[in-house]
Protein backbone atom coordinates (compact mmCIF):
# COMPACT_ATOMS: atom_id res chain seq x y z
CA UNK A 1 0.00 0.00 0.00
CA UNK A 2 2.84 2.47 1.16
CA UNK A 3 4.56 1.98 -2.68
CA UNK A 4 1.30 2.31 -4.53
CA UNK A 5 0.87 5.57 -2.08
CA UNK A 6 4.67 6.72 -3.17
CA UNK A 7 4.43 6.23 -6.90
CA UNK A 8 0.99 7.89 -6.69
CA UNK A 9 2.93 11.20 -5.11
CA UNK A 10 5.07 10.77 -7.57
CA UNK A 11 2.95 11.21 -10.58
CA UNK A 12 1.42 14.80 -9.38
CA UNK A 13 4.87 16.08 -8.82
CA UNK A 14 5.78 18.54 -11.60
CA UNK A 15 8.09 16.25 -13.30
CA UNK A 16 5.74 13.39 -13.64
CA UNK A 17 2.58 15.77 -14.73
CA UNK A 18 2.37 14.86 -18.12
CA UNK A 19 2.20 10.77 -17.27
CA UNK A 20 -0.66 11.94 -14.90
CA UNK A 21 -2.90 13.94 -17.57
CA UNK A 22 -1.90 10.40 -19.50
CA UNK A 23 -3.07 8.42 -16.86
CA UNK A 24 -6.21 10.19 -16.05
CA UNK A 25 -7.13 10.11 -19.27
CA UNK A 26 -6.93 6.77 -19.44
CA UNK A 27 -8.73 5.82 -16.49
CA UNK A 28 -11.69 8.51 -17.62
CA UNK A 29 -12.30 6.39 -20.69
CA UNK A 30 -12.15 2.86 -19.00
CA UNK A 31 -14.58 4.45 -16.55
CA UNK A 32 -16.70 4.99 -19.61
CA UNK A 33 -15.86 1.23 -20.62
CA UNK A 34 -17.96 -0.09 -17.26
CA UNK A 35 -20.36 3.00 -17.15
CA UNK A 36 -23.28 0.46 -18.12
CA UNK A 37 -22.92 -2.63 -15.88
CA UNK A 38 -24.97 -1.24 -12.95
CA UNK A 39 -26.95 -0.09 -15.66
CA UNK A 40 -28.08 -2.95 -17.63
CA UNK A 41 -31.69 -3.92 -15.54
CA UNK A 42 -32.83 -0.47 -16.46
CA UNK A 43 -31.85 -0.65 -19.78
CA UNK A 44 -33.76 -4.03 -20.20
CA UNK A 45 -36.68 -2.41 -18.53
CA UNK A 46 -36.41 0.67 -20.73
CA UNK A 47 -36.38 -0.62 -24.03
CA UNK A 48 -37.38 -3.97 -23.59
CA UNK A 49 -34.97 -5.81 -25.91
CA UNK A 50 -33.98 -9.77 -25.25
CA UNK A 51 -31.62 -9.85 -21.84
CA UNK A 52 -28.77 -11.04 -23.89
CA UNK A 53 -28.85 -8.57 -26.61
CA UNK A 54 -28.71 -6.08 -23.76
CA UNK A 55 -25.70 -7.67 -22.03
CA UNK A 56 -23.69 -6.82 -25.55
CA UNK A 57 -23.25 -3.25 -23.79
CA UNK A 58 -21.19 -5.08 -21.76
CA UNK A 59 -19.79 -7.64 -24.23
CA UNK A 60 -19.35 -5.62 -27.32
CA UNK A 61 -16.64 -3.12 -25.74
CA UNK A 62 -14.60 -6.18 -24.57
CA UNK A 63 -14.23 -7.98 -27.72
CA UNK A 64 -13.38 -4.47 -29.83
CA UNK A 65 -10.93 -3.51 -27.63
CA UNK A 66 -9.34 -6.53 -28.15
CA UNK A 67 -9.37 -6.39 -31.88
CA UNK A 68 -7.75 -2.56 -31.54
CA UNK A 69 -4.85 -3.82 -29.45
CA UNK A 70 -2.38 -4.41 -32.37
CA UNK A 71 -3.33 -1.50 -34.20
CA UNK A 72 -1.37 0.40 -31.09
CA UNK A 73 1.74 1.58 -32.84
CA UNK A 74 -0.43 2.82 -36.54
CA UNK A 75 -1.63 5.42 -34.32
CA UNK A 76 1.34 6.92 -33.17
CA UNK A 77 2.67 6.95 -36.89
CA UNK A 78 0.39 9.65 -37.90
CA UNK A 79 -0.40 11.28 -34.96
CA UNK A 80 2.14 13.35 -32.46
CA UNK A 81 1.11 11.91 -28.76
CA UNK A 82 -0.67 15.26 -27.95
CA UNK A 83 -2.70 14.97 -31.16
CA UNK A 84 -3.68 10.93 -30.25
CA UNK A 85 -4.64 12.06 -26.60
CA UNK A 86 -7.30 14.59 -28.13
CA UNK A 87 -8.10 12.31 -31.17
CA UNK A 88 -8.58 9.69 -28.51
CA UNK A 89 -11.21 11.69 -25.82
CA UNK A 90 -12.80 13.18 -28.97
CA UNK A 91 -13.87 9.88 -30.10
CA UNK A 92 -14.83 9.26 -26.76
CA UNK A 93 -17.21 12.14 -26.25
CA UNK A 94 -18.83 11.94 -29.28
CA UNK A 95 -19.94 8.01 -28.21
CA UNK A 96 -20.79 8.90 -24.80
CA UNK A 97 -23.27 11.62 -26.26
CA UNK A 98 -24.25 9.04 -27.94
CA UNK A 99 -24.87 6.50 -25.06
CA UNK A 100 -26.22 9.46 -22.97
CA UNK A 101 -29.12 10.15 -25.34
CA UNK A 102 -29.50 6.65 -26.99
CA UNK A 103 -33.46 5.64 -26.56
CA UNK A 104 -32.78 2.52 -28.39
CA UNK A 105 -30.51 -0.34 -28.39
CA UNK A 106 -28.81 0.00 -32.25
CA UNK A 107 -28.18 3.90 -30.68
CA UNK A 108 -26.97 2.72 -27.67
CA UNK A 109 -25.10 0.14 -28.98
CA UNK A 110 -23.07 2.39 -31.60
CA UNK A 111 -22.22 4.86 -28.65
CA UNK A 112 -20.40 1.72 -26.79
CA UNK A 113 -18.61 1.17 -30.07
CA UNK A 114 -17.44 4.76 -30.87
CA UNK A 115 -16.79 5.21 -26.60
CA UNK A 116 -14.24 2.09 -27.05
CA UNK A 117 -12.85 3.02 -30.72
CA UNK A 118 -11.70 6.42 -28.30
CA UNK A 119 -10.33 4.19 -25.56
CA UNK A 120 -8.66 1.17 -27.81
CA UNK A 121 -6.44 3.90 -29.70
CA UNK A 122 -4.61 4.85 -26.66
CA UNK A 123 -4.48 1.77 -24.33
CA UNK A 124 -2.16 -0.35 -26.03
CA UNK A 125 0.21 2.18 -26.08
CA UNK A 126 0.12 3.27 -22.55
CA UNK A 127 2.85 1.69 -21.06
CA UNK A 128 5.65 2.92 -24.01
CA UNK A 129 4.45 6.52 -23.21
CA UNK A 130 4.66 6.41 -20.00
CA UNK A 131 7.68 4.53 -19.94
CA UNK A 132 9.37 7.20 -22.56
CA UNK A 133 8.04 10.46 -20.23
CA UNK A 134 9.39 8.65 -16.84
CA UNK A 135 12.72 8.53 -15.66
CA UNK A 136 14.36 4.43 -15.64
CA UNK A 137 14.15 4.12 -12.09
CA UNK A 138 10.58 4.78 -11.94
CA UNK A 139 9.79 2.08 -14.63
CA UNK A 140 7.30 0.43 -12.45
CA UNK A 141 5.08 2.99 -12.97
CA UNK A 142 4.16 1.35 -16.37
CA UNK A 143 3.01 -1.89 -14.77
CA UNK A 144 0.09 -0.38 -12.72
CA UNK A 145 -2.58 -1.74 -15.42
CA UNK A 146 -4.67 -3.37 -12.80
CA UNK A 147 -4.33 0.00 -10.49
CA UNK A 148 -5.71 2.00 -13.21
CA UNK A 149 -8.46 -0.91 -13.91
CA UNK A 150 -9.40 -1.29 -10.34
CA UNK A 151 -9.55 2.60 -9.97
CA UNK A 152 -11.96 2.98 -12.87
CA UNK A 153 -14.25 -0.14 -11.70
CA UNK A 154 -14.66 1.78 -8.36
CA UNK A 155 -15.75 5.37 -10.07
CA UNK A 156 -17.80 3.64 -12.80
CA UNK A 157 -19.88 2.00 -9.72
CA UNK A 158 -19.58 5.73 -7.48
CA UNK A 159 -20.93 7.69 -10.74
CA UNK A 160 -23.46 5.55 -11.51
CA UNK A 161 -24.77 5.80 -8.17
CA UNK A 162 -24.84 8.79 -8.36
CA UNK A 163 -26.45 9.41 -11.84
CA UNK A 164 -28.98 7.12 -9.96
CA UNK A 165 -29.54 8.93 -7.73
CA UNK A 166 -30.43 12.23 -9.64
CA UNK A 167 -32.99 9.42 -11.47
CA UNK A 168 -31.29 8.27 -14.63
CA UNK A 169 -28.43 6.41 -15.39
CA UNK A 170 -27.70 8.21 -18.55
CA UNK A 171 -26.73 11.59 -16.58
CA UNK A 172 -23.00 9.43 -16.08
CA UNK A 173 -22.22 10.70 -19.73
CA UNK A 174 -22.20 13.81 -18.66
CA UNK A 175 -19.75 12.78 -15.66
CA UNK A 176 -17.33 11.58 -17.78
CA UNK A 177 -17.79 14.34 -20.97
CA UNK A 178 -16.80 17.33 -18.77
CA UNK A 179 -13.80 15.37 -16.69
CA UNK A 180 -12.81 14.49 -20.31
CA UNK A 181 -12.74 17.80 -21.58
CA UNK A 182 -10.67 18.96 -18.57
CA UNK A 183 -8.20 16.21 -19.31
CA UNK A 184 -8.45 17.55 -23.20
CA UNK A 185 -7.71 20.88 -21.94
CA UNK A 186 -4.27 19.88 -20.18
CA UNK A 187 -3.17 18.13 -22.71
CA UNK A 188 -1.45 20.59 -24.10
CA UNK A 189 1.31 20.51 -22.15
CA UNK A 190 2.47 17.03 -22.85
CA UNK A 191 5.61 16.71 -24.51
CA UNK A 192 7.12 13.95 -25.46
CA UNK A 193 9.70 13.37 -28.22
CA UNK A 194 9.15 9.80 -30.01
CA UNK A 195 11.30 7.86 -32.43
CA UNK A 196 8.38 5.48 -33.91
CA UNK A 197 9.44 2.79 -36.23
CA UNK A 198 7.85 1.43 -39.32
CA UNK A 199 4.69 -0.13 -38.48
CA UNK A 200 3.58 -2.07 -41.19
CA UNK A 201 0.00 -3.22 -40.36
CA UNK A 202 -0.93 -6.98 -41.77
CA UNK A 203 -4.88 -5.29 -42.90
CA UNK A 204 -5.98 -8.88 -44.13
CA UNK A 205 -5.38 -10.46 -40.57
CA UNK A 206 -6.69 -6.99 -38.87
CA UNK A 207 -10.00 -8.00 -40.61
CA UNK A 208 -9.99 -11.92 -40.31
CA UNK A 209 -9.54 -11.19 -36.30
CA UNK A 210 -13.51 -9.86 -36.41
CA UNK A 211 -14.35 -13.85 -36.57
CA UNK A 212 -13.94 -13.27 -33.03
CA UNK A 213 -16.89 -10.77 -33.06
CA UNK A 214 -18.80 -13.18 -35.27
CA UNK A 215 -18.74 -16.05 -32.87
CA UNK A 216 -20.11 -13.72 -30.37
CA UNK A 217 -22.88 -12.69 -32.58
CA UNK A 218 -23.45 -16.47 -32.93
CA UNK A 219 -23.61 -17.21 -29.07
CA UNK A 220 -25.63 -14.11 -28.80
CA UNK A 221 -28.49 -15.91 -31.12
CA UNK A 222 -28.80 -18.59 -29.13
CA UNK A 223 -30.29 -16.68 -26.69
CA UNK A 224 -32.68 -14.98 -28.80
CA UNK A 225 -35.73 -17.19 -29.67
CA UNK A 226 -36.99 -15.41 -32.67
CA UNK A 227 -33.27 -15.41 -34.75
CA UNK A 228 -33.63 -18.26 -37.37
CA UNK A 229 -31.78 -21.78 -36.83
CA UNK A 230 -30.15 -20.84 -40.15
CA UNK A 231 -28.60 -17.30 -39.44
CA UNK A 232 -27.43 -19.23 -35.99
CA UNK A 233 -25.66 -21.90 -38.11
CA UNK A 234 -24.38 -19.31 -40.33
CA UNK A 235 -22.82 -17.39 -38.29
CA UNK A 236 -20.85 -20.09 -36.48
CA UNK A 237 -19.55 -21.30 -39.49
CA UNK A 238 -18.08 -17.77 -40.76
CA UNK A 239 -16.74 -17.14 -37.53
CA UNK A 240 -15.01 -20.46 -37.11
CA UNK A 241 -13.53 -20.11 -40.93
CA UNK A 242 -12.11 -16.26 -40.26
CA UNK A 243 -10.28 -17.37 -37.25
CA UNK A 244 -8.84 -20.39 -39.07
CA UNK A 245 -7.77 -18.47 -41.92
CA UNK A 246 -6.81 -15.54 -39.70
CA UNK A 247 -4.37 -18.87 -37.27
CA UNK A 248 -3.16 -19.80 -40.86
CA UNK A 249 -2.33 -16.31 -41.91
CA UNK A 250 -0.58 -15.88 -38.61
CA UNK A 251 1.93 -18.27 -39.19
CA UNK A 252 2.40 -17.88 -42.90
CA UNK A 253 3.15 -13.95 -43.25
CA UNK A 254 6.07 -12.31 -43.20
CA UNK A 255 4.51 -9.59 -40.85
CA UNK A 256 2.19 -11.33 -39.13
CA UNK A 257 -0.21 -9.32 -36.32
CA UNK A 258 1.16 -11.84 -33.59
CA UNK A 259 4.12 -13.85 -34.04
CA UNK A 260 2.81 -17.29 -32.37
CA UNK A 261 6.10 -18.67 -33.30
CA UNK A 262 8.11 -16.90 -31.31
CA UNK A 263 5.57 -16.89 -28.36
CA UNK A 264 4.79 -20.89 -28.43
CA UNK A 265 6.14 -21.68 -24.94
CA UNK A 266 4.46 -23.53 -22.31
CA UNK A 267 5.41 -20.67 -19.73
CA UNK A 268 3.74 -17.83 -21.69
CA UNK A 269 0.78 -19.90 -22.55
CA UNK A 270 0.20 -21.23 -18.70
CA UNK A 271 0.56 -17.36 -18.48
CA UNK A 272 -2.06 -16.51 -20.87
CA UNK A 273 -4.58 -18.94 -19.63
CA UNK A 274 -3.88 -17.33 -16.47
CA UNK A 275 -4.50 -14.44 -16.65
CA UNK A 276 -7.57 -14.79 -18.80
CA UNK A 277 -9.16 -16.80 -15.73
CA UNK A 278 -8.65 -14.05 -13.52
CA UNK A 279 -9.95 -11.31 -15.65
CA UNK A 280 -13.11 -13.20 -17.08
CA UNK A 281 -13.89 -14.06 -12.98
CA UNK A 282 -13.63 -10.30 -12.52
CA UNK A 283 -15.94 -9.17 -15.54
CA UNK A 284 -18.55 -11.95 -14.84
CA UNK A 285 -18.58 -11.23 -11.32
CA UNK A 286 -19.24 -7.31 -11.34
CA UNK A 287 -21.78 -8.11 -14.22
CA UNK A 288 -23.52 -11.05 -12.97
CA UNK A 289 -22.95 -10.07 -9.37
CA UNK A 290 -25.33 -6.50 -9.95
CA UNK A 291 -28.07 -8.43 -11.43
CA UNK A 292 -27.93 -11.46 -8.45
CA UNK A 293 -27.55 -8.05 -5.96
CA UNK A 294 -30.43 -6.36 -7.53
CA UNK A 295 -33.03 -9.12 -8.57
CA UNK A 296 -32.02 -11.87 -6.41
CA UNK A 297 -31.31 -10.32 -3.17
CA UNK A 298 -32.94 -6.68 -3.79
CA UNK A 299 -30.74 -4.43 -3.22
CA UNK A 300 -30.66 -0.88 -4.36
CA UNK A 301 -27.88 0.61 -6.69
CA UNK A 302 -26.34 2.38 -4.30
CA UNK A 303 -25.63 -0.86 -1.95
CA UNK A 304 -24.65 -2.53 -4.97
CA UNK A 305 -21.92 -0.53 -5.92
CA UNK A 306 -20.49 0.07 -2.27
CA UNK A 307 -20.90 -3.73 -2.12
CA UNK A 308 -18.82 -4.59 -5.45
CA UNK A 309 -15.81 -2.20 -4.12
CA UNK A 310 -14.18 -4.03 -1.25
CA UNK A 311 -13.26 -6.81 -3.70
CA UNK A 312 -11.66 -4.43 -6.09
CA UNK A 313 -9.54 -2.90 -3.35
CA UNK A 314 -8.67 -6.77 -2.17
CA UNK A 315 -7.79 -7.40 -5.89
CA UNK A 316 -5.35 -4.67 -6.04
CA UNK A 317 -4.07 -4.71 -2.71
CA UNK A 318 -3.48 -8.72 -3.42
CA UNK A 319 -1.71 -8.21 -6.63
CA UNK A 320 0.82 -5.50 -5.19
CA UNK A 321 1.32 -5.58 -1.83
CA UNK A 322 1.91 -9.35 -1.50
CA UNK A 323 4.57 -10.10 -3.79
CA UNK A 324 7.69 -10.06 -1.54
CA UNK A 325 5.58 -13.02 0.74
CA UNK A 326 4.36 -15.26 -2.43
CA UNK A 327 7.63 -15.36 -4.36
CA UNK A 328 8.99 -17.52 -1.02
CA UNK A 329 6.65 -20.14 -2.84
CA UNK A 330 6.91 -22.02 -6.03
CA UNK A 331 4.95 -20.74 -8.56
CA UNK A 332 2.51 -23.97 -9.14
CA UNK A 333 1.84 -23.55 -5.42
CA UNK A 334 0.42 -20.11 -5.40
CA UNK A 335 -1.24 -21.21 -8.84
CA UNK A 336 -2.65 -23.80 -6.47
CA UNK A 337 -3.75 -21.38 -3.87
CA UNK A 338 -5.05 -19.18 -6.26
CA UNK A 339 -7.44 -21.45 -8.14
CA UNK A 340 -8.59 -22.50 -4.46
CA UNK A 341 -9.39 -19.30 -3.11
CA UNK A 342 -11.25 -18.74 -6.58
CA UNK A 343 -13.14 -22.19 -6.25
CA UNK A 344 -14.41 -21.73 -3.15
CA UNK A 345 -16.06 -18.26 -3.61
CA UNK A 346 -17.85 -19.43 -6.80
CA UNK A 347 -18.75 -22.36 -5.43
CA UNK A 348 -20.54 -21.17 -2.19
CA UNK A 349 -22.20 -18.55 -4.98
CA UNK A 350 -23.31 -21.38 -6.86
CA UNK A 351 -24.38 -23.72 -4.45
CA UNK A 352 -25.71 -21.07 -1.76
CA UNK A 353 -26.72 -18.41 -3.51
CA UNK A 354 -30.66 -18.65 -2.37
CA UNK A 355 -29.53 -18.40 1.03
CA UNK A 356 -27.05 -15.30 0.46
CA UNK A 357 -27.31 -12.03 1.94
CA UNK A 358 -25.10 -8.80 1.36
CA UNK A 359 -22.39 -9.78 3.84
CA UNK A 360 -21.88 -13.03 2.89
CA UNK A 361 -22.06 -12.07 -0.96
CA UNK A 362 -19.45 -9.43 -0.19
CA UNK A 363 -16.96 -12.08 1.67
CA UNK A 364 -16.90 -14.31 -1.12
CA UNK A 365 -16.21 -11.88 -3.62
CA UNK A 366 -13.25 -10.59 -2.05
CA UNK A 367 -12.16 -14.12 -1.55
CA UNK A 368 -12.43 -14.73 -5.16
CA UNK A 369 -10.38 -11.48 -5.88
CA UNK A 370 -8.09 -12.41 -3.45
CA UNK A 371 -7.45 -15.59 -5.67
CA UNK A 372 -7.43 -13.72 -8.49
CA UNK A 373 -5.08 -11.05 -7.45
CA UNK A 374 -2.30 -13.75 -6.73
CA UNK A 375 -3.00 -15.30 -9.70
CA UNK A 376 -2.17 -12.51 -11.48
CA UNK A 377 0.91 -12.47 -9.79
CA UNK A 378 1.89 -15.84 -11.03
CA UNK A 379 0.17 -14.58 -15.01
CA UNK A 380 2.88 -11.50 -14.97
CA UNK A 381 5.80 -13.86 -13.21
CA UNK A 382 5.38 -16.63 -15.91
CA UNK A 383 5.12 -14.26 -19.05
CA UNK A 384 8.42 -12.23 -18.44
CA UNK A 385 12.02 -12.39 -20.08
CA UNK A 386 11.12 -13.56 -23.48
CA UNK A 387 13.69 -13.53 -26.31
CA UNK A 388 13.50 -9.89 -27.67
CA UNK A 389 12.13 -6.67 -26.76
CA UNK A 390 9.48 -7.19 -30.03
CA UNK A 391 8.27 -10.49 -28.40
CA UNK A 392 8.41 -8.85 -25.65
CA UNK A 393 5.76 -6.03 -26.76
CA UNK A 394 3.91 -9.14 -28.89
CA UNK A 395 3.22 -10.83 -25.44
CA UNK A 396 1.89 -8.10 -24.07
CA UNK A 397 -0.49 -7.33 -26.75
CA UNK A 398 -1.62 -11.09 -26.87
CA UNK A 399 -2.02 -11.50 -23.15
CA UNK A 400 -4.12 -7.89 -23.59
CA UNK A 401 -6.19 -9.47 -26.10
CA UNK A 402 -6.92 -12.88 -24.71
CA UNK A 403 -8.03 -11.45 -21.62
CA UNK A 404 -10.65 -9.22 -22.84
CA UNK A 405 -12.01 -11.69 -25.81
CA UNK A 406 -11.97 -14.52 -23.40
CA UNK A 407 -13.77 -12.50 -20.54
CA UNK A 408 -16.09 -10.97 -23.33
CA UNK A 409 -16.63 -14.62 -25.30
CA UNK A 410 -17.38 -16.10 -21.01
CA UNK A 411 -19.90 -13.26 -20.44
CA UNK A 412 -21.96 -13.91 -23.94
CA UNK A 413 -22.02 -17.54 -23.09
CA UNK A 414 -22.66 -17.48 -19.29
CA UNK A 415 -25.43 -14.73 -20.47
CA UNK A 416 -27.13 -17.31 -22.55
CA UNK A 417 -26.92 -20.02 -20.16
CA UNK A 418 -29.10 -17.58 -17.74
CA UNK A 419 -31.42 -16.41 -20.05
CA UNK A 420 -32.07 -19.86 -21.33
CA UNK A 421 -32.69 -21.38 -17.79
CA UNK A 422 -34.55 -18.35 -17.03
CA UNK A 423 -37.20 -18.82 -19.86
CA UNK A 424 -37.25 -22.57 -18.85
CA UNK A 425 -38.99 -21.93 -16.20
CA UNK A 426 -41.45 -19.48 -16.57
CA UNK A 427 -43.84 -19.24 -18.88
CA UNK A 428 -41.97 -16.61 -21.17
CA UNK A 429 -38.83 -14.29 -20.67
CA UNK A 430 -40.03 -11.61 -17.96
CA UNK A 431 -39.52 -7.99 -19.18
CA UNK A 432 -36.69 -6.69 -16.51
CA UNK A 433 -35.69 -9.56 -15.35
CA UNK A 434 -32.10 -11.62 -16.07
CA UNK A 435 -32.60 -13.98 -13.07
CA UNK A 436 -34.92 -16.41 -11.15
CA UNK A 437 -34.07 -18.67 -8.09
CA UNK A 438 -32.45 -21.42 -10.49
CA UNK A 439 -31.05 -19.20 -13.05
CA UNK A 440 -28.17 -17.18 -11.15
CA UNK A 441 -27.00 -20.60 -9.57
CA UNK A 442 -26.74 -22.06 -12.67
CA UNK A 443 -24.78 -19.10 -13.94
CA UNK A 444 -22.14 -19.53 -11.16
CA UNK A 445 -22.23 -22.81 -11.58
CA UNK A 446 -21.15 -23.13 -15.17
CA UNK A 447 -18.23 -20.43 -14.34
CA UNK A 448 -17.34 -22.94 -11.17
CA UNK A 449 -17.36 -25.99 -13.79
CA UNK A 450 -14.89 -24.17 -15.93
CA UNK A 451 -12.80 -23.65 -13.08
CA UNK A 452 -12.69 -27.17 -12.17
CA UNK A 453 -11.19 -27.64 -15.68
CA UNK A 454 -8.71 -25.20 -15.98
CA UNK A 455 -7.66 -26.35 -12.06
CA UNK A 456 -7.30 -29.93 -13.18
CA UNK A 457 -5.25 -28.89 -16.38
CA UNK A 458 -2.56 -26.82 -14.79
CA UNK A 459 -2.51 -29.27 -11.24
CA UNK A 460 -1.42 -32.64 -12.66
CA UNK A 461 -0.23 -35.66 -10.05
CA UNK A 462 -2.17 -37.05 -6.94
CA UNK A 463 -4.26 -34.24 -7.04
CA UNK A 464 -6.50 -34.61 -9.92
CA UNK A 465 -8.37 -37.91 -8.95
CA UNK A 466 -8.81 -35.61 -5.81
CA UNK A 467 -10.52 -32.70 -7.99
CA UNK A 468 -12.52 -34.93 -9.98
CA UNK A 469 -14.47 -36.42 -6.91
CA UNK A 470 -15.11 -32.83 -5.46
CA UNK A 471 -16.27 -31.83 -8.89
CA UNK A 472 -18.73 -35.12 -8.79
CA UNK A 473 -20.11 -34.02 -4.99
CA UNK A 474 -20.87 -30.90 -6.24
CA UNK A 475 -22.49 -31.69 -9.36
CA UNK A 476 -24.92 -34.51 -7.19
CA UNK A 477 -25.80 -31.65 -4.68
CA UNK A 478 -26.38 -29.17 -7.09
CA UNK A 479 -28.79 -31.58 -8.79
CA UNK A 480 -30.63 -31.89 -5.60
CA UNK A 481 -30.48 -28.34 -5.03
CA UNK A 482 -32.97 -27.95 -8.41
CA UNK A 483 -35.33 -31.00 -7.54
Amino acid sequence: MNKIRHQFDQLVQGEYREAFILILGMIVMLIGEFSTALAVTKIVEAFGNNEVVVQLTNILPLAWLALMYPLGPVWLQKKSVVQLLKLSLAIFMIGSLLVGIAFNMPILLLGRIIQTTGCGILLPMLPSLIATILPEKNVGLTKMGDVMLGVALVLALFLTGISFLLGNWQLINIFLIVLSLIIYHNASGIKIDLEISTYNIERVNVVLSSGFMVLIGWIVTLGDQITSSWFSWGLLVIGIGLIATYLWRELSVPNPLIDFKGLFNVRYLRAVLLQGIGDASLVVLMIIGILYLRQGLHYSVIIIGLALMPSIVVMILMHHATKRWFNKFESVNNVRMAMSLMMVGWGCLSLFSTYLNLILFIVLTIIIEAGHGLLMQVGQELSQNQKSARLNNMADIFMAQFKLMSSGMILAILSVVLQNVTNSHTSNGLPGKLSTPRGIPSYFFTFLCDYNFRLDYHDVGRQKLKLKQTYCKIIGEFKWILK
